[in-house]
């Protein structure tokens, strides 16, 4: 019985505590006047990277992930770009308004290069969620 109990507890822990929920209007509304929706959205995202999760947002077809220190991951998406001849210049993610802090690199993909991309990353043990509504 206690560890039933226990395990309700942590099911609802989760969804309270969980790092996956989304920005809603009200962290919106809060933010400073003037601060776009994508700004926000980018913020949210890159504080939620870690070096095993990306984030894909089609939306505005950005791919969002954090680099290993030996820069592994920025090397597996390069050279995937490369070899489907769509090498793109991979951006830090800026999430203060001086743009000197920076946490996460950024990079377009396009819908029909995702597949391949989301593969090498997978094949890497890298997840990708794709954060459809945002």
């Amino acid at each position: 019985m206690g560890a039933q109990d226990s395990e309700v507890g942590m099911s609802q822990e989760r969804r309270v505590y969980s790092k996956f929920r989304s920005p809603d209007l009200a962290d919106i509304a809060n933010m400073r006047p003037g601060v776009s929706k994508d700004r926000i959205i980018e913020a949210w995202v890159a504080t939620r990277l870690s070096i095993h999760q990306a984030f894909f947002r089609p939306s505005n077809q950005l791919l969002y992930f954090c680099d290993t220190a030996e820069g592994g991951t920025s090397d597996i998406v390069a050279k995937t770009l490369l070899s489907l001849k769509s090498p793109r210049r991979l951006e830090p993610v800026r999430i203060d308004a001086l743009g000197a802090l920076f946490v996460g690199i950024k990079v377009r993909v396009e819908p029909d290069e995702f597949p391949v991309v989301n593969a090498a990353l997978r094949l890497s043990g890298i997840s990708v969620d794709r954060l459809e509504d945002l």
